[in-house]
């Protein structure tokens, strides 16, 4: 009796400890998954400041240059004050295209569903219709929630527009219960292969899993893609 009793007991110890190692990984893997995300976000954003804001500014400063030649006639001043003006708007209009994908005021200002109608009609009528529909409850909503969820929609709209060859979506927000649910989906070509699949989605997934959620994503060569997800309300 006493043996069994040792025996059952280094079962259930054992069992204890796999379901902690199994934890433990899971979370790691999130963090993982988490500065691999950030990692490129910084890496885009150095990318956008080195291409877009280094490159003009050192246009202005050769041109600032430039006007200090005592021996430029009025019309040669003149165009270099032009190019130093339009390099200068193009600098400014860089600027803040990136402070907006860092954080979109409107997402800050008014919310998730006006952040996504904004991104919406910023391409609905380009080569791809789309429609939206928000039915959750903001206010319950934390800002890195509704970050996440806003970075999601963003990377799926870039992944039909680049990949999908797609002219419809659709973008579901609703409530069930004690769940946020989210469906995203197109009529483009689909995945091919488990691989396209990961390299689609692997920043997604991370997100999700900030978020606590579960996600799932149905699709085949020639059929579209369907992705949802849900999380918790609380």
């Amino acid at each position: 009796m006493v043996i069994f009793f040792l025996l059952s007991r280094k079962r259930i110890t054992e069992a204890d400890l796999e379901v902690r190692d199994t934890q433990i990984k899971a979370q790691k893997d999130v963090m993982s998954a988490t500065i691999v995300t950030q990692e490129k976000e910084r890496q885009r954003i150095a990318r956008d400041l080195h291409d877009e804001i280094s490159a003009k500014l050192n246009v202005i400063a050769m041109n600032t240059n430039m006007l200090k030649e005592e021996s430029l006639s009025s019309t040669e001043r003149e165009m270099l004050i032009t190019r130093i003006e339009t390099a200068t708007g193009k600098t400014l209009e860089n600027a803040r295209e990136i402070a907006h994908n860092l954080l979109p005021p409107v997402l800050e200002k008014f919310g998730l569903c006006a952040a996504i109608s904004e991104v919406v009609k910023s391409i609905n009528g380009h080569q791809i219709d789309i429609y939206f529909s928000c039915d959750w409850n903001e206010e319950q909503l934390s800002p890195d929630s509704q970050l996440h969820v806003y970075r999601i929609i963003q990377e799926l709209l870039n992944n039909t527009i680049k990949y999908a060859h797609s002219d419809k979506v659709s973008i579901i927000l609703n409530e069930e219960d004690e769940y946020r649910l989210f469906t995203y989906s197109d009529n483009g070509i689909g995945f091919q292969d488990n691989t396209q699949i990961g390299l689609g989605t692997s920043n997604i997934s991370s997100r999700v899993d900030l978020l606590n959620g579960t996600h799932d994503l149905q699709t085949s060569h020639g059929n579209g893609v369907v992705y949802t997800f849900k999380f918790p309300k609380s």
